[in-house]
C-alpha cells in the first residue's frame, strides 16, 4: 500500500506538526506538504465570528485543492476570534479535511479571550491575534510557538496540542466510512 499524501495549507510549523501527528496514529508514514493559501478577508488577516473562522478554515481545503491536485487529503486550519456575549471572548479553532469531493469541518475547543484583546482586534488595532498575543506576551511569533493557548495556560496546553486535537477530530469520518457514509 502507498502512503497517503497530506497537503496542510498552511505554512505556520505548528499547523504542520499537529496535522502530521494527528495523520501519523492512523496513518502508516503519512507523505505531508504544506503550501500557504491566503484566504481574504475583511479583518485583515483574522477571522471573526463562528461562521467566517468556520468558512475560512473550508476555503483554505478548497483552494488548496484546486491548486496543488494529487493529495489524498487537504487540511485547514483556522483560528478566530468570537464574542460571547457584551462581557466574553473566545478565540476558536475550525479544522476542515478534504478527502475525495467531501469537506468535514470541526469546531474545536473555545478558549476565553479578554474582551479588551477582542475589540482590539475588532477595531482594527491588530491584525492578528498572534500579533496582538506577542506584544502582550512578549514572546515574538508566538503563533508558531506556544500560541495564545499556551500564553494563557502557562503552557500546560498549547497551541499544538488544542489543533492536533481539532484535526483528529475532523479525521472522525473519514475512519470510520461505514458509519459515515
Amino acid at each position: 500500500m502507498t502512503n497517503i499524501k497530506v497537503l496542510v495549507a498552511s505554512k505556520n510549523p505548528v499547523k504542520i506538526k499537529a496535522t502530521k501527528d494527528a495523520f501519523q496514529l492512523f496513518f502508516k508514514d503519512p507523505i505531508i506538504d504544506s503550501q500557504e493559501v491566503v484566504v481574504p478577508t475583511t479583518n485583515a488577516s483574522q477571522p471573526i465570528g463562528e461562521d467566517q473562522t468556520s468558512t475560512h478554515s473550508k476555503l483554505r481545503v478548497i483552494q488548496a485543492r484546486e491548486n496543488h491536485q494529487g493529495y489524498d487529503y487537504y487540511v485547514g486550519i483556522e483560528g478566530g476570534v468570537v464574542k460571547v456575549d457584551s462581557n466574553n471572548a473566545r478565540i476558536v479553532v475550525y479544522s476542515s479535511i478534504g478527502h475525495e469531493l467531501a469537506i468535514e469541518t470541526i469546531r474545536g475547543c473555545g478558549i476565553p479571550l479578554p474582551l479588551e484583546w477582542y475589540n482590539a482586534l475588532t477595531t482594527h488595532k491588530y491584525h492578528e491575534l498572534g500579533d496582538l498575543a506577542a506584544q502582550k506576551s512578549g514572546v515574538p511569533d508566538i503563533k508558531k510557538k506556544q500560541g495564545v493557548v499556551g500564553f494563557f495556560s502557562q503552557n500546560y496546553v498549547t497551541r499544538y496540542d488544542v489543533l492536533k486535537q481539532s484535526v483528529i477530530m475532523a479525521l472522525v469520518p473519514y475512519l470510520n466510512p461505514s458509519l459515515f457514509p
